[in-house]
Formats: structure tokens, C-alpha cells, sequence
């Protein structure tokens, strides 16, 4: 090993920067290595008789023709070594165990939402066994670079295990440095309270989708992560010890199995079979800053499936869910309407001169004749005030409720009763309820009438914002009614391409419990679970939302719209917010997410929350921080805890948000500036407005103290 890494260092040297070429530079050439490592370049392949080297000038792969194994450098500096790929077959098979190893003489060149690149194709082979491939594509300019496994045999091959980078040796991951070394572990979707978590490096787990391993002293970082979500579940699965990885596994083909575990699976990965089998892309890039890593990251997802297109304004009003829960009626939807139109719109509580207001769950506690009025009433509500006010509602699509699975199937003629569209598995069993819920196949033309019908009705209705919830039902693996689907991923795409395909831009669509990816199929996704109003609590709490913001915060703008859900205030509404200070904070913590605004008060019957509602929703400086970027979180080693401390970087200065997660003591924050932004850290310090009360609060210098009430929060505006 010592010597091919000294042939690679060889290599290197000899990659030349002839700005707008692609060149193969015979491995006897010299140049100084900086010019390989330093600065972007053109993309340049080196195929040597012992190593093949692909180098964009900023991160460079190199690959053993002897060994199959693999080594990915920044800046000169080797950060991830020993890589190989791996597939599942009758036993498991990877790169490093192949005979021969040739590489691609004609690379293709790339051109897409990225940007421009090359890719290149290494092809392992060995006599008696399928060719596995590994597709390196790299971009102009980037410090990520694109990695994917193909499995290629003349007769058909079936995988539900595809490692497209794999590393299994002591230190193999190393970033350098060791600081304080920590992995992200990502939740599939946001059901059951599920929680991001910052671990420390010396772990063993497995991250869903995506993950970070990063210092968060320097907050230098690498970041993992599938960047298309057609077929597959993806994960990283890592172990660590002495502030490095020593295994890392990012794959296709992940699942946990138990109804309260990350996917709820209660089968195995679904095999996708033919010929030519492939895991997604995985995104690897190394930055200065993870979150940079991360936010790149998102947008690279977002080359690939572009997020669903809505130019208005991001939706501010009022849903039922935390109000009335599953006593939803007629007076209390249109009373919450009639006051936050005519008491509170005026003072800016509203986007654009929009509202929304919603029916959740339940909805059908109103008859055909009530919905009606009522979509009649929320439309001419606001019209003498110049105010829009637009009915939404709530739909289910992949699940049923009932436990009487006879009854027809709405939208099917009578062709189909419920225990026809069950999901099941392939011994025809129904597959275990989720949350209550009884899965629905979403491949199942039964499933596909009765979206339809659901959805072309509420466009009829007139209603312009729909809720769709417990998405995660659609996809599980099972055996599905379209037999040319093998995974529960290829099925969700198919059921959710019918929701947005028969909504046709005419409904904002915001999903509540769903998977974090495929992205593509909702304007907005709710960042966490159910979120109420109370300041701290392991649920439903303000703490347990901003853990989502905290290390989920790139999604906003890139993939969704940050959905942090509703904002319930007073004590007769479900966890309502008990006092101001509690109730900021959860506005806060709804404004730093870049999202929606959705109260969730009993306004018509709670004096208190309405008396509430007219303290905190009536701030236009606040109100009108909704729905831009998300504010990142200043610190990431809070394990699966919310970080107290956000920051966006906004006209020169830095808005801060500072929490108290403590509703019974009051607190006093010491904040380092420098960990705001270096641009902080000089002698001449940085003025400080309390944004709320748009009051000067001095200057500081090196550091900031901000004292905090139990439950309080503080925005805070930061100039240099």
C-alpha cells in the first residue's frame, strides 16, 4: 500500500493546469504538486500503468489498477483511503477482489444543473463473474465529486445491496484534524419524534440518506449523501475510533426494520434486477465548513429533481390541528378565521395580503353542505379589507383509517373495496398499520381513482392549500400491484407523481409526514414531527423543532420549503404556549425555519390566546423574516439536543436568535463572536439591536452576553 500511495504522490506531480483542456499527462511528467492541489483547474485524467488519477485541481481520486482500491485527496491532502465498491449478490462481491481492472479511454463529457464535468468509468472484471463498475464524475470548479456502482452481467442480476463507497481499515476516514470529530445521523422522515443526532466520531450507526463528519471546532468537514432517489433507500453506515472512521459504508439498499424504527419496514429491501443495475450517485465532498458541505449538498439533490415550483408568497394563517384536534367544527374554523382576518392581518400578520386557513384532520366532522359554506365564507372573508383569504384541507393518500376494509373504494365504480389496495406483503398478508394507519398500495389502480377523486374534488371545491400526511405509508417495501415495481421507493414516486400531476399547480401542497427524499413532490415538507407550543419537552416541544433546524436546515429553499409547522397559543388549545415569552419563541423558532406561518389557536372561545396572538403576531420586522433563507445553526455538537444559537447573514449584518430551553430558570448566554463570523472577531467589535423592540443595545467586543427569562428568546441584529 506503501508504494502505490507513493506512486499516486507521483502522479500528481505530474497534472498539468492547461486552463479549458482535458488531457492524459504521461506519468514521467514533473510539475509542481500545488499547481494539482491548490487551485481549480481543468478536469484531468492521468491513466498510469499501476494508478488511474482524476483531479479538477481541487479534489483529486486516485485508483489502484492492482489493488482495486481507492484514495480521495483535498488540497493535496489524502482524506479517505482503502475505498472499494461492493454488491450483494449469492454472496458479496467487490472491487478489490476482481482480477482486472481497465479503465474508460473516452470519458463523457457531463453538462448539468451542477455545472460542467467529466465522467469517468472504471470497470472491474473477473472471468465467471458480472462486471462491477464504479462511474467517477467530477466538476469543474468543485469540491465534491459524484461516485456510483454499477452491476453489469450478460444475463439478469438481482441486488438489494449496492456499496458504492465502501471503507473497512483503521483511520481510513480522516478529516484531518481532531478537534472535536462528530457524524451526523440523518431520520429517514419525520414521523414518531424521530431526532437528528450529532455524534461523537467514536460511534457506530447508520445514517439515512446523508451524513456529516466534521470537526466542529474548525467545522471542517466531510459530507456523504445519495443525490438521486428513483429506486433506492439509501444510507451511511459508519464506525469510529481514535477521532477517525474506520468502516463507512454509503449504500443503496437501506432499511431498519420495526414499524417504530427509521423506515418502518417490516421486509427487507426490495431487489431491483436486469442486466445493468446501478445505486443512485453519491455526493462526497470536503469543505472548510460542513455547513457549507451540506448546503451544497441540497442543491446538488436539487440538480437532479428540481423542487416543486411555487412563485407566490409563503403561507401565513391558521390550521385546526392543535386547536380542535379531532373535534374540529364549523363555528370554531370560521371564528379563528374571522379574528386573525380582521384583528390581526391588519398588523402584518400575513404574506402578501394573503391567508390561508386550513381544515386538518377530521374535516369530515363537517357534511358536503357545511364544507361548502364554509370555502364560500374563508374566500369572501378578507375582500373588504384587501386581504385574500384561501380555504386548504387535509387528505391521507396512502393510508386508511377504518379497521372495515369492505367498503368500496371512492372514485372506482364500485370495482374495488378497501382490502382490495392494501399494501401487502408477498405472502399476501396486510402489511402492519403505522401511527394507526393500514398502508395503501400506491401502485394499485384502486389507490390511483381514489387520489383523483380526492384531489380533483378539493380543486373543485375550491380549496387552495392541501395538507397531505403519512406519505411514509407509500413507501414501504412490499409487494406491490404493479409488478414492474421492485422497491418501495419506485412505488412512492409513482403514487406521489399522481397527487402532483392531478393537482396541477392549482393547490400548494405541503407535506406533513414524509420522507425526507424523493423531494420533488410537495412545495413545502414539514421540517419534524407535531410541534406544539411549549418551550422544552422530548416531543411536540419548540426544543424538539429546532433539533430539526438545527441539522436540517439546508432543506429549506433547496428541496422544500421549511414547513415548521403550526403555532398553537393559550391553554385551551393542545400544548398551547403558556405565556409571551413561550409563545416568541415558538413564532422564533417558526421564523429562523424560512418557512410557513400557520397559528393553530382556539381563537373563538380563548380570550387568553387571543390576547397572545395580539402581542407576538403583530411585529412586522419579525413577520417579515418569514419565508427567506433558513438561519444555520452557529454550533453542531449538541448530540440530539437543539442548538440554542441561529444566524443569517442579512445586509451586511448577522441576525441571531437565541433560545432558553429552560421554562423554569432564566439563563445567560456567553457568545464567543467569532463563532457568529469570523468578520466578528476584530477589536473593533459590532453594534447589537434587539430586533423585537428595534432597540440599540450597545456595542461588543470579542464576546456577547445576553440574559434570557425562562423560556425566552431574543433576536438580535449583529453589525461589524
Amino acid at each position: 500500500m506503501i508504494n502505490s500511495i507513493r506512486t499516486r504522490r507521483s502522479l500528481l506531480a505530474g497534472l498539468a493546469v492547461a486552463p479549458g483542456f482535458l488531457i492524459a499527462v504521461d506519468k514521467s511528467r514533473r510539475l509542481d504538486p500545488k499547481q494539482a492541489h491548490s487551485s481549480p483547474g481543468p478536469i484531468i485524467v492521468v491513466d498510469g500503468p499501476k494508478d488511474v488519477i482524476l483531479s479538477n485541481g481541487i479534489v483529486s481520486v486516485a485508483c489502484n489498477k492492482q489493488s482495486g482500491l481507492a484514495a480521495y485527496s483535498w488540497g493535496g491532502a489524502e482524506k479517505i483511503k482503502n475505498v472499494y465498491s461492493s454488491v450483494d449478490l449469492s454472496g458479496r462481491l467487490t472491487t478489490a477482489e476482481y482480477a482486472r481492472r481497465t479503465c474508460d479511454a473516452h470519458p463523457l463529457s457531463v453538462a448539468d444543473g451542477i455545472g460542467k464535468g467529466l465522467r469517468f468509468t472504471i470497470v472491474h472484471s473477473s472471468e465467471g463473474q458480472p462486471d462491477l463498475l464504479q462511474h467517477y464524475t467530477l466538476y469543474e470548479g468543485k469540491p465534491f465529486f459524484l461516485v456510483q456502482a454499477e452491476i453489469r452481467s450478460p444475463e439478469s442480476v438481482s441486488t438489494n445491496y449496492i456499496g458504492a463507497l465502501v471503507v473497512d481499515s483503521p483511520g481510513a476516514v480522516d478529516i484531518g484534524i481532531a478537534g472535536e470529530n462528530r457524524v451526523l445521523r440523518v431520520p429517514f422522515d419525520n414521523d414518531m419524534w424521530f431526532r437528528y443526532q450529532s455524534l461523537g466520531i467514536n460511534s457506530s450507526d447508520v445514517s439515512c440518506e446523508v451524513t456529516a463528519v466534521f470537526d466542529n471546532v474548525s467545522r471542517n468537514g466531510l459530507v456523504f449523501g445519495s443525490v438521486n432517489h428513483e429506486t433506492w433507500k439509501s444510507g451511511v453506515r459508519f464506525s469510529g475510533s481514535n477521532g477517525r472512521l474506520d468502516k463507512l459504508e454509503v449504500f443503496a439498499g437501506l432499511t431498519t426494520p420495526g414499524v417504530n424504527t427509521f423506515t418502518h419496514d417490516s421486509l427487507p429491501h426490495g431487489k431491483v434486477s436486469g442486466r445493468s443495475v446501478s445505486s443512485p450517485a453519491m455526493f462526497v465532498g470536503f469543505y472548510s465548513d460542513w455547513r457549507d458541505g451540506l448546503e451544497e449538498y441540497g442543491r446538488a439533490n436539487s440538480a437532479f429533481k428540481a423542487p416543486l415550483p411555487w412563485s407566490e408568497g409563503i403561507p401565513f394563517g391558521w390550521n385546526s390541528w392543535a386547536a380542535y384536534t379531532g373535534h374540529i367544527n364549523y363555528s370554531g374554523f370560521l371564528g379563528a378565521a374571522e379574528f386573525i382576518a380582521n384583528k390581526l392581518a391588519s398588523s402584518g400578520f400575513n404574506r402578501d395580503r394573503v391567508l390561508y386557513f386550513n381544515l386538518d384532520s377530521f374535516w369530515s366532522h363537517l357534511d358536503a353542505a357545511a364544507l361548502r359554506d364554509a370555502v364560500e365564507y374563508i374566500r369572501n372573508l378578507g375582500r373588504d379589507s384587501g386581504i385574500e383569504c384561501r380555504p386548504g384541507i387535509y387528505f391521507t393518500p396512502f393510508a386508511v383509517w377504518s379497521d372495515d376494509f369492505t367498503g368500496f373504494v371512492e372514485g372506482t365504480g364500485l370495482r374495488y373495496r378497501y382490502r382490495d389496495i392494501l399494501l401487502r406483503k408477498p405472502d399476501g398478508s396486510v402489511m402492519p398499520r403505522i401511527a394507526q394507519g393500514t398502508p395503501l398500495d400506491p401502485t394499485h389502480p384502486g389507490t390511483t381513482a381514489r387520489n383523483k377523486l380526492y384531489i380533483r374534488t378539493f380543486v373543485d371545491l375550491g380549496f387552495q392549500f392541501l395538507k397531505l400526511d403519512f406519505l411514509s405509508h407509500g413507501s414501504l417495501e412490499a409487494a406491490h400491484w404493479d409488478k414492474s415495481v421492485q422497491t418501495g421507493i419506485e412505488a412512492y414516486n409513482q403514487g406521489m407523481k399522481v397527487v402532483v400531476d392531478e393537482a396541477a399547480g392549482k393547490m400548494f401542497l405541503s407535506l406533513s409526514i414524509a420522507p425526507l427524499f424523493p423531494s420533488g413532490y410537495g412545495h413545502a415538507r414539514r421540517i419534524s414531527c407535531d410541534t406544539m407550543g411549549h418551550i422544552s419537552g422530548r416531543n411536540e416541544s419548540t426544543e424538539y423543532m429546532l433539533n430539526s433546524l438545527t441539522y436540517g436546515w439546508w432543506t429549506n429553499r433547496s428541496i422544500y420549503i421549511a414547513d415548521p409547522d403550526e403555532i398553537p397559543l393559550g391553554p385551551l388549545t393542545t400544548q398551547g404556549a403558556r405565556d409571551e415569552h413561550e409563545g416568541r419563541s415558538r413564532l422564533l423558532s417558526a421564523i429562523i425555519s424560512g418557512g410557513m406561518i400557520l397559528d393553530s389557536s382556539a381563537f373563538l372561545e380563548d380570550q387568553q390566546a387571543r390576547s397572545l396572538a395580539e402581542k407576538i403576531y403583530t411585529n412586522p420586522r419579525v413577520n417579515g423574516l418569514a419565508g427567506g433563507a433558513a438561519f444555520r445553526p452557529v454550533e453542531g455538537n449538541t448530540g440530539d439536543g437543539a442548538g440554542d444559537l441561529f444566524v443569517r447573514e442579512d445586509r451586511g449584518g448577522y441576525y441571531l436568535a437565541v433560545f432558553n430551553f429552560d421554562g423554569n430558570a432564566a439563563a445567560s448566554k456567553q457568545i464567543r463572536l467569532e463563532r457568529i463570523s469570523k468578520r466578528l472577531a476584530g477589536p473593533h467589535g459590532v453594534a447589537v439591536t434587539d430586533v423585537w423592540a428595534d432597540k440599540p443595545l450597545g456595542n461588543a467586543t470579542g464576546s456577547l452576553a445576553v440574559p434570557l427569562a425562562p423560556a425566552e428568546s431574543k433576536l438580535l441584529m449583529l453589525v461589524p
